[in-house]
């Protein structure tokens, strides 16, 4: 069934009682006034749907939308999903104030292609029936109809009416479809309930497509659902793609929680929000506006009141194409491109529409560097590379993760992998799966070493610095340092160290002589020391140098790892690997617990100097302390390391 859908879908427009619900009965035997009402009142109120079968014997979707002024906001929710436009006029009346309305909603939504049909003409003669054709004609012209084909029927005589069906469908076959491939997105049209099915949801999808069994989610609600059963034009299908209109069988979902205006749509993939960021062009027949004028916002099926921000001017008027913010009284769910109209709050008319840029969330801001923003991202157009470059320009230093890229340009993650990789001045961070542009990073990596030579100014030889100290630098944040560790460490310039020291290895350069030869002197003392180390005075006195000079030295020789500081004293590194090796084969002979006086007496040393030792030992995770007694912790690396030494 689904191999049988044409994926393009026809709509009508025009004023009310030219005969578009008749025209479409005429055309699919179908009528589209479902409703009680519409049918007591000989009036559309609501879309109604029909489907007409072509030579090839697929089937083409037909929407029919209310004329009628009170019902404009159906009529938004139903061209919104629309790729071709059948405008309806009566050639009895000819244009009229929903005609041009009508007009300029097809143009601003930017329907592809269409036809102009003009009805009634059993009930004029062939001269009037002209006027009206010019008249119209005259209308569109500038429009995406302005080239558009008329077609003279009746739909009570049928007149024309095989002539129209031939014109339709050559023209439906030579729109391109949506594109099925990408995340799936439906604005929702219609929700209601059927004994034995539950909760459905019907709507015509923008991208993607999805089958039975398939989870949704539901925009802005934030409810996950299961699809159940597709229907489409008379029956169940296997798949729902992007173009065809389509009956979603959604039971879990809360009918009364559901409505026009939210979107169903792959989890995770897209977002909402209050704010929404526009390429907008105002009408010809538009007023003027000021900067937070009241207007009605449609996007997809959805009418939401909110303001219009002006960003580089107070007012806009009729033919102005500006970028603008508009913020909503309550959150939407639309993505970039997606066209949108503007309409006065009082009098409800159309003024203007375009693209969105950007949803967004209401909040503070600049307006003169909003708008600067937005023409930026308006000239990245929609190249996934331009639009990447401006989302990462905007961030800044903090870079953006990967899916923040993918959802700001509507892409895969896959899709921004590939692109980012392809773009030599952009940096992905593996370990985050953050991007940055890489002029970010080099002057980050940059600040960072600068940052660690001013903290050892004074320690000159010492090539460390604790990790926790970089990472509460005020001038770069977290994300960059972490990003430029890790490019450092790829390059073996940066190593951990010692204790929570960060090792940066292109400080480790030769000691001039005089300085190695106090070095050397330094580590032979602490080694010569044994188990009672030397005190600081005593280390000056024998390397003859004192404060930050000494304690460069001694940072210099832990870096080498020819020192270990414990507690507030310094052993040869050697002295700190024999009571290493001493501590396991003392646990091992009791039962892997420790005997404190036997390793006392074996090394020679006193309360003082031992404890801090096994307190040492003990955050290097060969031993624990549990229950006032040490015991050796078997699995440890540093266990199996010193097993296989010994």
């Amino acid at each position: 069934m689904a191999r049988s859908i044409h994926p393009i879908v026809v709509g009508t427009a025009g004023h009310i009682d030219h005969g578009k619900s008749s025209l479409v009965k005429a055309l699919t035997g179908i009528d589209p006034d479902r409703l009680k009402e519409e049918k007591e009142r000989g009036l559309t109120i609501d879309l109604g749907f029909a489907r007409l079968k072509l030579g090839d014997g697929r089937w083409l979707g037909l929407v029919d939308v209310p004329g009628h002024e009170r019902f404009v906001r159906n009529m938004v929710a139903g061209c919104t999903g629309l790729d071709l436009a059948m405008l309806v006029v009566a050639a009895d009346d000819g244009v009229m104030p929903q005609t041009i309305e009508h007009i300029d909603i097809i143009d601003l939504l930017q329907v592809r292609a269409g036809l102009i049909v003009l009805t009634k003409i059993d009930m004029v003669d062939p001269a009037l029936a002209d006027m009206a054709q010019d008249e119209v004609k005259k209308q569109v012209r500038g429009t995406v109809l302005e080239h558009a084909e008329v077609v003279r029927v009746s739909s009570v005589t049928g007149e024309g009416i095989p002539e129209l069906k031939q014109k339709l469908e050559a023209l439906a076959l030579t729109v391109e479809p949506r594109t099925a491939h990408g995340p799936f997105r439906m604005p929702i049209q219609r929700v209601f309930s059927l004994a034995g099915i539950g909760t459905v949801i019907t709507g015509i999808p923008m991208t993607g497509s999805v089958r039975p069994g398939s989870e949704i989610e539901i925009l802005p609600l934030g409810e996950r659902v299961k699809v159940r059963g597709i229907h489409a034009y008379g029956g169940k299908v296997d798949e729902a793609v992007a173009g065809h209109s389509t009956a979603l069988s959604v039971p879990e979902a809360k009918e009364s929680g559901v409505h026009r205006g939210m979107v169903c749509c792959e989890p995770g993939t897209f977002s909402f929000g209050d704010a929404v960021d526009v390429d907008l062009t105002l009408t010809r027949r538009s007023s003027h506006l000021e900067h937070r004028a009241p207007i009605r916002f449609h996007t997809g099926t959805v009418e939401v009141r909110g303001q219009l921000l002006l960003l580089d001017r107070e007012t806009a008027g009729p033919g102005d194409s500006i970028v603008a913010r508009v913020e909503l009284d309550e959150d939407v769910c639309c993505a970039n491109n997606d066209r949108f109209l503007l309409r006065l709050q009082n009098p409800a008319v159309t003024i203007g529409g375009g693209k969105v840029l950007r949803l967004s969330h209401s909040g503070r801001y600049r307006r003169k560097d909003l708008g600067n923003e937005l023409v930026g991202l308006l000239v990245a157009g929609d190249r996934p590379e331009a639009r990447i470059e401006h989302e990462l320009q905007q961030a800044g230093p903090e870079g953006m993760a990967v899916d923040e890229l993918a959802r700001s340009i509507e892409a895969s993650d896959a899709k921004v992998f590939d692109t980012v990789a392809a773009m030599p001045h952009l940096e992905l961070h593996q370990k985050a799966m953050r991007v940055f542009l890489r002029a970010h990073v080099d002057a980050g990596e940059l600040e960072l070493l600068q940052s660690v030579d001013r903290m050892l100014s004074k320690r000159s030889a010492a090539a460390s610095v604790k990790r926790a100290a970089i990472r509460t630098t005020k001038t770069l944040p977290q994300p960059l340092i972490e990003c430029v560790f890790d490019r450092l460490q790829a390059a073996a310039r940066v190593r951990a160290g010692r204790q929570g020291q960060v090792l940066f290895l292109d400080r480790l350069k030769p000691l001039p002589p005089a300085e190695q030869k106090q070095f050397d002197r330094l580590v032979s003392e602490c080694e010569q020391r044994g188990f009672r180390p030397p005190e600081l005075p005593e280390l000056a006195a024998v390397v003859g140098l004192s404060g930050d000079a000494l304690l460069s030295l001694l940072d210099r020789a832990q870096d080498e790892g020819k020192v270990d500081k414990v507690g507030d004293h310094f052993y040869g590194a050697s002295i700190v690997r024999r009571v290493m090796r001493a501590i396991r084969t003392n646990c091992l002979q009791h039962a892997e617990v420790l005997d404190i006086p036997s390793l006392r007496d074996g090394l020679d040393t006193s309360r003082k100097y031992l404890i801090p030792l096994l307190e040492y030992v003990d955050s290097l995770g060969l031993t624990v302390l549990r229950g006032g007694v040490r015991r050796l912790l078997p699995s440890s690396d540093l266990n199996r390391e010193l097993a296989q030494e010994a």
